[in-house]
């Protein structure tokens, strides 16, 4: 979500995490489809074995070696997902269940991996097992009590194949169009029924229907009859992170269809408030106390393992035995529990940043991203030329409705609060032991910078609190930028938001009476030692505002 596509992009032509793109290992894999004698093969024999435990032994190593981006190369090359998508209609439900959490796991790795999935037509078997699941009652979970409350075989698959339809549809329009014609989305309204779905299983469906809900006119003709059920999840009574999390995802969902947002957008706003109220810092220190759970490795090696037998054991006990150790652990449930909170605090921003933008400005800004993609001093006359300049004018750009919700919810102080860094060892704790939530934690900061920018560009300085409430703001964020960024997608929102607030001090110069030459030094050393060109351009643009505000010594500097 959001309306701002370009921090949305999925693929950069800097690689940050110095491994080897996942597009080349794909190109790699394809390129070298001749060569043979690899692990990946014996996972191959397994898959197209007759015998269902080879094929579930298969299955479940591909789910593991999977975790390695380095071994997208090795899978791709031996045509693995194709055959392991045939699977996931196999006559066994033990092997479509594996199947269906091997293809989930595959589907997390990247955008391109789940393009090239859809390409090796993923999609038929999906939706034929999909629709194998009945909203008409016929089918409901069961829970066992005495396994953490664990769902069966059955509904664990779907639970898989939602997640997996979710990646696939977020990734590529290919599967948005298939599961429109499918015609998959009446009875995924219904499987939102926590009371008899359960939570997982309810917060799946919703996450998939937030994805395709999104500029997606032929979902919202049939979203928009079920307001009603979509309501009912907007006034649950949030008693843990997995509730606040549905209640979210509901307001995301309304907030994506218009003629449901028209009628309720004070109550969205109301969740919105309600979602970012939530304290995520002792959230975070609590699971940091707890870290490390136990060291991981970078990278799963290409073997394939069988499983351990007991010489006493039925079929049946051998398989509780699995799912036993298959439960997670108290650390582990942790982690989902805070990356829950972190979840629904990024759909909350993402929502107000969709209602606070305008269709127009935003089809704009693509049109002349489309056509002013080289220099940097291109970049720069984007900006002036957008219309950005406007918000100088102090004119609100938005309902009256929405501005007094804004302002008595008291929004802008609580977005502020989520853009902020967490404590310098909580970080480095997620950074050596919980990249996963750490990942997370970006993403909500990113989104409520995100929304900040947006509301900068479209309500008053006085309606922000006012030139010195938003001069201090452009000070907080500059010092976390020289502080050193380590986040490439942060450091542009930071300097995004950096710029949209400048713009708002153009009439008060006398704020910047005390920044020094040094202060200024910092900011050219952004731009002269910055490669990305979004980044560059904001630093750029911002010395240009500056030049109309500080002193001609420092203009000189500048100019220099």
């Amino acid at each position: 979500m959001g309306k701002a596509k370009k921090l949305k992009l999925h693929r950069n032509k800097i690689n940050p995490t110095g491994l080897m793109d996942v597009n080349e290992l794909i190109e790699q894999g394809l390129a070298e489809s001749e060569k043979s004698g690899t692990p990946v093969e014996a996972i191959v024999e397994q898959l197209e074995s007759a015998v269902v435990e080879e094929k579930i032994c298969g299955l479940q190593s591909l789910a593991t070696i999977c975790q390695g981006e380095a071994n997208v190369g090795e899978l791709v090359r031996n045509n693995v997902i194709r055959i392991a998508s045939s699977l996931l209609v196999d006559p066994d439900p033990s092997v479509r269940h594996a199947t269906a959490g091997a293809l989930r796991n595959l589907s997390v790795i990247s955008v391109e991996l789940c393009e090239f999935m859809v390409d090796q037509d993923v999609l038929t078997p999906l939706l034929a097992l999909l629709n194998r699941y009945p909203s008409n009652g016929q089918w409901t979970p069961t829970f066992d009590k005495n396994m953490q409350n664990q769902m069966d075989e059955h509904s664990d698959t779907f639970l898989h194949g939602v997640n997996l339809l979710w990646n696939l549809c977020e990734s590529t329009s290919d599967a948005l169009n298939a599961f429109n014609q499918a015609q998959l989305l009446e009875n995924f309204v219904a499987f939102l029924n926590y009371n008899v779905y359960g939570q997982e299983i309810a917060i799946a469906v919703a996450q998939c229907l937030l994805v395709v809900s999104e500029d997606n006119a032929s979902s919202w003709r049939v979203l928009a009859n079920h307001g009603a059920e979509l309501l009912s999840l907007l006034a649950i009574q949030v008693v843990d992170n997995a509730t606040l999390m549905l209640r979210a995802l509901a307001a995301g969902i309304i907030g994506n269809v218009p003629v449901l947002l028209s009628s309720h957008t004070s109550k969205v706003l109301i969740c919105v408030s309600k979602t970012l109220e939530m304290n995520h810092r002792s959230a975070l220190g609590n699971l940091t106390s707890m870290l490390p759970f136990e060291p991981q490795k970078d990278v799963v090696d290409l073997e394939v393992t069988d499983d351990v037998v007991f010489d006493d054991e039925t079929e049946a006990q051998s398989h509780q035995r699995r799912r036993k150790a298959d439960l997670p652990s108290e650390g582990e449930l942790e982690v989902r529990d805070v990356g829950r909170l972190l979840q629904s605090q990024r759909i909350a921003a993402e929502i107000l940043t969709n209602i606070c933008s305008s269709d127009d400005d935003w089809q704009s800004e693509d049109n002349e991203n489309d056509n002013h993609e080289g220099s940097d001093a291109e970049s720069v006359y984007d900006y002036d030329t957008n219309g950005l300049n406007e918000s100088v004018e102090n004119t609100d750009k938005i309902s009256v409705e929405v501005l007094e919700a804004i302002k008595s919810l008291a929004l802008v102080e609580k977005l502020w609060q989520k853009a902020q860094p967490v404590a310098e060892n909580v970080y480095q704790m997620l950074v050596e032991s919980e990249q996963g939530t750490l990942k997370k934690l970006d993403a909500m900061r990113i989104s409520a910078m995100l929304c900040l920018h947006n509301l900068c560009n479209n309500i008053s300085t006085d309606d922000l609190g006012g030139p010195a409430a938003v001069y201090n703001v452009w000070i907080d964020l500059g010092q976390q930028v020289f502080q050193g960024q380590r986040n490439s997608k942060l450091l542009e929102a930071s300097t995004s938001l950096m710029r949209a607030a400048l713009e708002h001090l153009r009439k008060s110069p006398e704020l910047f009476q005390q920044m020094t030459e040094n202060d200024l030094q910092l900011m050219l050393n952004g731009v002269t030692g910055c490669e990305d060109i979004e980044i560059r351009a904001n630093w750029l643009r911002m010395l240009g505002i500056l030049g109309c505000l500080l002193p001609e010594s420092h203009v000189k500097v500048i100019i220099d």
